[in-house]
């Protein structure tokens, strides 16, 4: 079940105001992550970095709502969203036709998924909370004790799905690590960096998860709230 996530819905209405394009009219489905703050930053930033040249093409990993690719696509980019969720994929179809654009959307797994072409933009809002290893019911945010189970298969992959030019964004938690991130993006020759940024409120999740994640020394004690960060990642000798 996904919970209430209320808490950032004034932060993510103001980013998606800002947007050149309409908020889409997106559906929420049992099971599927509904778009949140982080959802709003990776959105700004996909079409920033589609500017002047739309005619790109651009895969969304744990498409969940798949918000980010019906923005993509609005841009007049081509885009493929892939989740290893059938609900998911299914919430992509239905979003994307309910907005009037042409979204790929594509079942797989992202440890195993590769594209057809490499791809000149790719984009991910992964599940990056910290969870004990006997945490159940969390998929669309549980990422290991670290929080960076998805996000380390994502920076390992990203070289081979990436072109040569191509750019990778990743919209993720402070908790799960900033700099441990930039190290591992650096051992797979990529050099990345932050460009766009919201302090928020921890949600009902990571609050529930306080004291376990203050023991572990992930955060401060009585810390209350997190830096959702967009990094933006291109090959080393590309900067």
């Amino acid at each position: 079940m996904i919970v209430d996530w209320a808490v950032g819905e004034e932060t993510t209405s103001r980013i998606l105001a800002e947007l050149p394009h309409p908020r889409p009219d997106i559906v929420d489905r049992p099971g599927v992550y509904p778009p949140s703050v982080d959802s709003a930053l990776l959105s700004r930033q996909v079409i920033r970095e589609l500017g002047a040249q739309p005619d790109r093409t651009v895969v969304e990993l744990c498409a969940g709502s798949g918000i980010a690719s019906i923005y993509a696509a609005l841009a007049g980019a081509v885009v493929c969203a892939v989740d290893d969720r059938a609900e998911a994929v299914r919430a992509v179809a239905a979003n994307a036709a309910r907005n009037g654009v042409d979204v790929g959307a594509v079942q797989a797994d992202v440890r195993v998924w590769t594209p057809m072409q490499p791809v000149d933009l790719l984009v991910a809002n992964p599940p990056y909370v910290p969870a004990p290893h006997d945490t159940v019911d969390g998929h669309a945010w549980d990422a290991g004790p670290e929080g960076r189970a998805v996000l380390d298969v994502i920076v390992d992959r990203a070289p081979e799905i990436l072109s040569a030019e191509g750019v990778l964004l990743l919209v993720f938690s402070d908790i799960a690590g900033v700099a441990e991130v930039f190290d591992r993006l650096a051992t797979n020759g990529l050099t990345g960096s932050v460009v766009d940024e919201a302090r928020l409120e921890f949600g009902p999740v990571t609050r529930g998860r306080a004291d376990w994640l203050t023991e572990k020394g992930l955060i401060e004690p009585g810390q209350t709230d997190e830096r959702i960060v967009v990094v933006r990642a291109v090959r080393s000798a590309a900067v």
